[in-house]
């Protein structure tokens, strides 16, 4: 693949924009702390994924086939650009407001849930078959480099200034934009193999419910479902909080200035992409009662042990087992879902649980920032810790969730070559919602926005013969 053919600029186009919204994400993080104080902090973040649960109820899905995915992702890294260039130059001459930082991040996330949607359309339309399975496999390993290096290098570039960093980050926005506007969309396949972008369902989701799909409180009342879906909630309310919002509060409140927060940043990207580097370990998580109870006490303890770490070095250490286990747990909670409820129950079920989380993120982006206001960053995150160990305690108690197994691993190798995202999303490993976001191409890492839903490799449900 040379720099110069459309695969290449597509590839050059989606890391320079990956460590873009790094270099975004990292500085509007550490400026909002500066300017208004942990709570307020919170707040902005959190309404900063507002337009991401907007994009994930597929409100802006529309768009990809409206327009051609390439000029729309074009278009959205030059408002990138734009938010940058003004964020550096406000900050340059008179610094930012509350009012301004939080505008900038509610204008950021809106742009990301316009232009994601976009982006797994583009390789279709510039790639043949066999060149769109190496630009996937492409994409989720530039997904995976910049989750790790993405933030370090941030923090790094904060030295500079923050100010400077910004303009580094909008020059960076500004090459992804014009690469995206160098793809030419090849003619459509003569076969008609190449799907239309924009329509029907996204794979690994569940289709429209039939006639007998179970209404939202028949699924719940499912053996193990309702069970399932408060160990959702409650994970979903200690991890997004203590990585998007502990780890800055304690950079902060340990000296670690920006840098060590682009460390931790780096940490987090660094666990979950382990966890999806580990398809053995993931597999015998996937469906596993026991394996979803040992995760959240695992999470739990980093949790614990971060929020009293004494150095950077072990802090970056405890959030790579954080973020490792909080990824296993995840994938072993939806691993019940997926293995429990009859397929008619499916949709209904994941629609809920889906719901859920992403309503319990923000929430948790504000209580963390609440507690750290009312007593101090490291209770805030001791905080996450107890949720993640009522998790754990709800999934003990609830007899069917407890004794719930994973289902076999297949005897066979996955069809596909080594880094295929479909072979990575069904090794159930993936970043944890709430975690520090790498823009309009962060599915690369998994489906659905990086739920870690296994792929359900035709087994048996392991939950529970009952309901089934």
């Amino acid at each position: 693949m040379s720099a110069s053919s459309p695969a290449g600029r597509w590839s050059s186009a989606t890391l320079a924009s990956l460590l873009g919204v790094q270099v975004f994400q990292v500085v509007l993080a550490w400026s909002v702390l500066t300017v208004a104080g942990p709570l307020a902090t919170a707040v902005v973040l959190a309404l900063g994924t507002l337009p991401r649960i907007a994009m994930m109820s597929g409100l802006t899905a529309g768009l990809a086939g409206r327009f051609a995915a390439h000029r729309l992702l074009a278009v959205g890294e030059l408002g990138r650009a734009a938010l940058a260039l003004a964020a550096a130059g406000a900050l340059a001459v008179s610094g930012l407001d509350f009012t301004g930082l939080l505008l900038a991040s509610l204008l950021f996330g809106l742009v990301e849930a316009i232009t994601e949607p976009a982006a797994g359309s583009v390789p279709a339309l510039i790639a043949d078959a066999a060149g769109r399975q190496r630009m996937e496999a492409l994409r989720t390993t530039l997904f995976r480099v910049t989750v790790v290096v993405g933030g370090p290098l941030a923090g790094l570039g904060a030295l500079l200034g923050l100010s400077t960093a910004l303009i580094v980050g909008g020059l960076v926005f500004l090459v992804s934009a014009a690469l995206f506007l160098s793809l030419r969309p090849r003619p459509s396949d003569a076969d008609g193999t190449a799907p239309a972008a924009g329509h029907g369902p996204a794979a690994g989701m569940p289709g429209p419910p039939g006639a007998d799909a179970p209404k939202a409180g028949e699924a719940l009342a499912l053996p193990g479902v309702r069970a399932a879906l408060i160990c959702t909630v409650l994970i979903e309310l200690g991890c997004p909080g203590a990585f998007g919002v502990g780890t800055l509060l304690l950079a902060d409140d340990r000296g670690w200035g920006a840098v060590g927060f682009g460390v931790l940043v780096g940490a987090v990207g660094l666990g979950t992409v382990l966890a999806a580097l580990a398809p053995g370990f993931a597999r015998r998580l996937r469906g596993s009662g026991s394996g979803l109870i040992l995760a959240c006490v695992l999470t739990a303890a980093a949790m614990a042990g971060l929020a009293f770490s004494p150095n950077l070095p072990l802090a970056a250490v405890l959030t790579v087992v954080m973020a490792l286990a909080a990824a296993a747990a995840s994938a072993a909670t939806l691993g019940v879902l997926f293995s429990g409820p009859r397929p008619e129950a499916l949709g209904m079920v994941m629609g809920v649980v889906m719901a859920a989380g992403a309503l319990a993120a923000p929430l948790s982006y504000v209580l963390v920032g609440l507690v750290a206001r009312l007593a101090n960053p490291r209770a805030a995150v001791a905080a996450c810790a107890v949720a993640l160990l009522a998790a754990a305690l709800v999934a003990l108690t609830d007899r069917t969730l407890r004794t719930a197994t994973a289902p076999e691993p297949p005897t066979g190798p996955r069809a596909g070559p080594p880094g295929d995202p479909a072979a990575d999303a069904s090794a159930g490993g993936a970043p944890v919602a709430g975690a520090p976001h790498a823009g309009p191409h962060a599915d690369a890492e998994a489906p659905a926005d990086a739920t870690g839903e296994p792929s359900g490799d035709g087994q048996p449900g392991h939950l529970s013969a009952k309901g089934a």
